[in-house]
């Protein structure tokens, strides 16, 4: 049956009416939307999960005997990660033993001298009391005739000699003191500079095990037996994945809204937008990025080109939901973050950043120098 052609504007226009309808109905639900939602966050997905990527660096020279653990491992604080062949540290550390004990029995015979030169200047100071007083008798009795002129003269020349030897003997026991005046065996500048050393030595041969400072995972290995290392070379790294945070780069346009204290919502490219991690603004860096890059931009030579900067801002992570669904340091991120409306009750000047004891510090180094100074006394003991 022929098709009726004067119904076809009549649909045509109930067509246009209909998508227009849903048009109208889209662009208020998206203006509601921008009201209620969007216009109250702001998001990026320049973000990244960041952490503490503890390095381990040899401590003292030598070379590696063995290895004990390998990447993705987990070690706790403390584990032995290599060791070092010690025969080098170990003769250094038994040299400067013998250092410090030659040096306690030098000062010895150093206190020694001193009490002896001192115990002469006092026999030397009482001869000559003795010749003065023989002296004087003498003068008294010369003019009856019973001392002889002579006799007079050679005590007179034995003041004299005596008053040298004295003086000779006074320099050389202040030279003496000079060395170990007003010092004991275990103050004295000689036997402390003596101790540093062997108290150094004692600390390279300690370390010669490379310890985890901290707990986490085993990442960058670099180390392998024979290998000859010096200090300062990075031999493993150590990544705890329980203290993680996201910092997520915002731009600078958006900047005046933000608040340390205000939530975010965060997703991962990991697991997708089934695992919504919740978070908070903790406070924002001193800077821009590029204010911090290597190359920092110089927009006074005359080929400046303006872009829209991006200042890092810092956001914590729950510990709970990380460990339901842990994540690595370098993820990418979605942040959204809830604008806070009153301005006035925070401050960008006034971050909510707080250091952790865990992570932050460690405790692997407390009792070398308390040993070694331990050994240093045994040493001087032994040789006093």
């Amino acid at each position: 049956m022929p098709e009726d052609l004067s119904q076809t504007p009549i649909r045509s226009r109930r067509n246009y009416l209909v998508f227009g309808l849903i048009l109208a109905l889209l662009l208020m639900g998206w203006a509601a939307w921008w009201v209620l939602v969007g216009s109250q966050r702001i998001a990026t997905n320049d973000a990244y999960v960041e952490g503490n990527v503890t390095p381990v660096q040899a401590q003292s020279a030598g070379t590696i005997r063995r290895v004990y653990v390998e990447n993705t491992e987990y070690v706790r604080a403390g584990t032995i990660l290599a060791s070092l062949q010690g025969d080098r540290s170990l003769l250094a550390l038994q040299a400067s033993e013998a250092a410090l004990g030659r040096t306690v029995r030098q000062l010895r015979q150093e206190f020694a001298a001193v009490q002896e030169t001192q115990a002469k200047l006092r026999a030397q100071q009482a001869q000559l009391t003795k010749l003065r007083d023989d002296l004087q008798r003498y003068r008294g009795a010369q003019a009856s005739g019973a001392v002889a002129t002579i006799q007079i003269a050679n005590t007179v020349q034995d003041v004299n000699a005596l008053q040298a030897e004295i003086a000779a003997t006074a320099a050389k026991l202040q030279a003496a003191q000079a060395l170990v005046g007003g010092t004991t065996l275990q103050n004295n500048p000689q036997v402390r500079a003596v101790v540093a050393e062997l108290e150094r030595r004692y600390i390279d041969w300690a370390r010669r095990d490379l310890r985890a400072p901290i707990s986490g995972f085993v990442a960058q290995r670099s180390a392998y037996p024979g290998l000859m290392i010096h200090p300062g070379e990075r031999l493993f790294t150590i990544v705890p994945l329980d203290d993680l945070w996201v910092v997520a780069n915002v731009k600078e346009t958006e900047m005046d809204q933000l608040r340390p204290g205000q939530p975010v919502r965060l997703e991962s490219y990991y697991y997708g937008d089934r695992v919504i991690f919740h978070g908070t603004v903790q406070g924002l860096l001193p800077g821009a990025g590029s204010a911090f890059a290597v190359l920092p931009p110089e927009n006074a030579t005359g080929n400046y080109i303006h872009i829209v900067e991006r200042v890092p801002i810092r956001i914590s992570l729950r510990p709970a939901e990380l460990r339901r669904h842990p994540l690595r340091p370098g993820l990418s991120m979605i942040a959204r973050i809830a604008i806070d409306d009153n301005k006035e009750a925070k401050t960008v000047l006034q971050p909510i950043t707080t250091t952790p004891n865990r992570g932050y510090h460690t405790k692997i180094y407390t009792g070398e120098l308390l040993q070694a100074q331990q050994l240093a006394q045994k040493i001087i003991a032994k040789n006093s």
